[in-house]
């Protein structure tokens, strides 16, 4: 009789465990976001690049589970972190092509937008669902415009703070429904300069076109770190463009490539171990230990 209380005992905790753990993820985790900061050295950067801060961030999967209240106490907490530069990854709706936003979501999301801080400048790729038609390229192309976002399509760009000196931003094409051109966005840039790319999927490093000696750290989405993360096991369902790369940090040959885990959900409105995410950067000037 005591072998079988304990082992109800047992029973009953890992019960209540596993449901603190789903209240969690579907109740408090979805809501939460984390500000993930990293610092990288180089000395391709100049000393007076030091200390500069790089947000990024991506997923956005509006018109879904995100809505209004919810992104603005991210956006908030973001221009808290007082960044000078913001990077957007691509996918700014959920599922547009079978929800396409209407105007008033539109003038929603663009206002929400419209106020994040940057005096550097604000960058932006498209997502794989940013451009499932013309349409819906169209409405998140002049959101971002309204926004003061800057595209860039297979293109370099160098950011300076207020100095001849610079890093460079490039921006590629997303591997899902986009045309990536590396090979174009590369033809301005120099291994001399620290360079940064900025993508949608994750897995164009791989790809047999995308020279990574180029690059010095790389940003991507796409994945929503699985969503649902087990550790050990890893994520619970994985999408062509982050099947390779998928959640947190990895080193590529000479390219720390970083996979956020974006801001929305989708499917459902849950997060296990992949909470919403804004990842940092702060620039250093230096070798790298």
């Amino acid at each position: 009789m005591k072998k079988l209380l304990k082992i109800l005992s047992v029973l009953v905790i890992l019960a209540l465990l596993l449901a603190g753990v789903f209240f969690y993820s579907i109740y408090i985790s979805v809501d939460r976001v984390s500000l993930n900061y990293t610092t990288l050295t180089s000395p391709k950067i100049s000393a007076d690049m030091n200390d500069i801060k790089i947000a990024m961030i991506s997923d956005i999967k509006y018109n879904g589970f995100m809505g209004k209240d919810r992104l603005t106490k991210m956006i908030n907490e973001l221009n808290d972190a007082n960044c000078d530069i913001v990077l957007f990854g691509g996918d700014m709706f959920d599922n547009p092509a079978t929800k396409e936003p209407d105007s008033a979501v539109v003038k929603e999301l663009t206002d929400i937008l419209k106020s994040i801080q940057a005096p550097l400048g604000k960058f932006a790729v498209l997502g794989d669902q940013d451009q499932v038609n013309d349409d819906v390229k169209n409405i998140v192309s002049d959101i971002l415009y309204q926004s003061n976002f800057e595209i860039l399509t297979n293109q370099a760009i160098r950011i300076r703070n207020h100095t001849k000196n610079s890093i460079t931003l490039v921006g590629i094409d997303s591997l899902i429904n986009g045309n990536p051109n590396p090979d174009s966005a590369f033809k301005t840039i120099s291994e001399d300069e620290y360079n940064i790319v900025l993508t949608h999927c994750p897995d164009l490093i791989s790809s047999a076109d995308f020279n990574s000696n180029y690059v010095d750290a790389m940003f991507a989405g796409h994945s929503l770190g699985g969503q649902i993360y087990l550790p050990v096991i890893g994520p619970l369902k994985t999408f062509d463009g982050a099947r390779s790369y998928n959640h947190g940090m990895y080193t590529v040959n000479k390219t720390k490539l970083f996979v956020s885990n974006g801001l929305g959900t989708i499917d459902i409105d849950m997060r296990l171990f992949a909470p919403p995410e804004i990842m940092i950067f702060r620039l250093q000037n230096g070798n790298a230990a």
